[in-house]
């Protein structure tokens, strides 16, 4: 028997919850991060190798 782990809260919710404060300020800082921390880490040489590297392995 498999339990729900999915929580019925939005993060906002969960935040208020802790007794944190959260404004639309903070929630566009953390998104900024995120994209900024997501661009700094593509790098699509290494993934065209990899895929390379998948085409010519055997089933």
């Amino acid at each position: 028997m498999e339990q729900d782990t999915s929580s019925k809260l939005s993060v906002d919710e969960i935040h208020e919850r802790m007794g944190m404060t959260v404004t639309e300020e903070g929630k566009a800082r953390a998104r900024r991060r995120r994209l900024e921390s997501a661009a700094a880490h593509h790098d699509p040489e290494a993934n065209a190798a990899f895929l390379a590297s998948l085409r010519t392995r055997t089933a």
